[in-house]
């Protein structure tokens, strides 16, 4: 199964404990202590960064097939770059197909180098036969790897976390594959839930798998409290399914200073193109070199839109961290640092995310792609009512033109809080663009400051109304309305499928449905 399990899971690990690690100084040797160390023959393969240089970590998920049961030899299904570069416009991140076929290997897919030849393997196929070559290796600093089983324990370490469900999923048990059946919307997913979620793969593309993967990593990370960790066991419970070379309090702080400043830069969401799919029967992914090069090149050097802020640099503020209060029950695990009584340290305060920058207008005519379809959206508008009781219905009456209303996926519903009890009306239009995998949405809900606002980095004035923006490299990802009776938002599909163009088509034929 793939295991977008991880994605997520590392970079919630990876943050959450950095960031506390800069805080207080000595807590780094016991925040990698529980952590397994990188097999030697793998460390060598790794480049050592100067202090303050930029950094590449490798995030790779390992995950088994559930046919093969659960005791079966990992495979890595996930695998993504990270670059943190204080100087660069945004965070580069590359997620590389596991299905991709590479001649280093004997043609065989990206995935089996894990499971051949481990850590070692994979990192030196990706410097030097895929991303680079021996006499022009690709950089990589570091490796963190962590097991399946690591990512429901995280999310539910957190109190479970919010993020979007772009359609229905849904498999029955005992077909299999692993069962699943969550609706579309915006959600509260705990452990298991998150688990099927991001690990999804029947009836999907590896391309389609990647990018949920990477839409979850992003809506989630914002929601991780660092100093969650000073009182909680997270990295006990989970640090004998963590693998990585970082294993050194120099190590981790070095890291934790890059995530201070890079924390405010938006995120360039790399793709890898000249993609195809072989004729063999393999399923395997092809790309041609140029594709390759072209993703190197944008990977250390991210653009960022026009129009699309960067947050200033964190501030700091004094405040008070209180020593942990003893376990509730008699087989919880020991604080992860002993505490004093009442410890006082410096933390780093982001700003908020476009709270005050200027909306600039923009157009939002209908493009040819796009038809007005009232009808549709007035239908769509009557299945939500009676599960959204009390919030006011808006919906686009544009729609993409090759696509078609969801009516079953499509529903009104309550959002949970974080004391699983439903907490707030919303709603969930869903429509599906034609090509397999692809769904935009539409979501309302009376939670005025839910967490997916953290995520828009720019504003803009369309329709008589103010939009906060958030993007994926050069596209739009969301347009987010903030009225004063709740929050309301178009989402693109998982692949940003919609272009800025049919994305403002949409936000600009809002209109009320009473």
């Amino acid at each position: 199964m793939a295991s977008g399990v991880l994605a997520a899971g590392l970079v919630v690990l990876l943050t959450a404990a950095a960031m506390v690690a800069y805080l207080i100084n000595d807590a780094a040797g016991d925040i990698v202590e529980p952590l397994v160390p990188l097999a030697p023959e793998a460390q060598r393969q790794l480049d050592r960064p100067r202090p303050g240089e930029a950094q590449t970590i490798l995030l790779v998920g390992l995950d088994h097939r559930y046919a093969d049961g659960p005791k079966a030899k990992s495979r890595s299904d996930t695998m993504i770059l990270v670059r943190l570069d204080p100087n660069a416009r945004a965070t580069s991140v590359l997620t590389l197909p596991r299905d991709l076929r590479v001649a280093a290997l004997g043609g065989q897919k990206l995935n089996t180098a894990w499971f051949s030849g481990g850590p070692a393997l994979l990192t030196r196929t990706i410097k030097t036969s895929l991303l680079g070559s021996p006499e022009r290796p690709f950089p990589i600093n570091d490796v963190v790897s962590v097991k399946f089983d690591a990512f429901a324990r995280t999310i539910n370490h957190f109190g479970c976390l919010y993020a979007e469900v772009d359609r229905h999923y849904f498999v029955a048990p005992n077909t299999g594959h692993a069962a699943i059946d969550q609706p579309a919307g915006y959600q509260l997913l705990c452990g298991q839930d998150a688990l099927s979620y991001v690990r999804f793969r029947v009836q999907d593309s590896d391309l389609i798998r990647a990018a949920r993967q990477a839409n979850y990593i992003t809506e989630v990370r914002s929601q991780v409290d660092p100093l969650d960790v000073l009182t909680g066991s997270l990295l006990q419970e989970v640090g004998q399914y963590v693998e990585t070379n970082i294993k050194t309090p120099r190590q981790l702080l070095g890291i934790a200073k890059l995530l201070v400043y890079v924390t405010g830069k938006p995120t360039a969401r790399i793709s890898l193109g000249g993609l195809s799919d072989a004729q063999d029967g393999s399923n395997d992914i092809l790309t041609t070199p140029a594709a390759l090069e072209k993703a190197r090149r944008q990977f250390f050097d991210p653009s960022v839109p026009k129009g699309q802020a960067v947050k200033p640099p964190p501030t700091t503020e004094t405040v008070t961290i209180k020593a942990p209060k003893a376990p509730d029950t008699l087989f919880a695990l020991p604080p992860l640092i002993p505490a004093p009584t009442t410890t006082t340290t410096t933390t780093t305060v982001l700003p908020g995310v476009a709270a005050k920058k200027r909306a600039r207008r923009v157009r939002g005519a209908l493009p040819p792609t796009m038809v007005t379809d009232a009808a549709g959206a007035d239908r769509s508008a009557g299945i939500v009512r009676r599960g959204a009781s009390g919030l006011r219905l808006f919906v686009p009456s544009a729609r993409y033109r090759r696509g078609a209303y969801e009516d079953r996926m499509t529903r009104g519903y309550a959002i949970l809080g974080k004391n699983r009890r439903p907490r707030w009306p919303s709603y969930r239009i869903v429509v599906a663009t034609g090509e397999s995998g692809q769904y935009y949405g539409v979501e309302g809900t009376t939670w005025k400051d839910p967490p997916i606002l953290q995520l828009a980095t720019d504003r803009i004035r369309l329709g008589g109304r103010t939009w906060d923006v958030q993007y994926d490299g050069r596209r739009i990802r969301r347009l987010i309305w903030r009225a004063p009776q709740g929050t309301y938002w178009v989402t693109n599909t998982l692949t940003n499928q919609l272009t800025s163009k049919e994305m403002y088509a949409l936000a600009h034929s809002f209109r009320r449905v009473r």
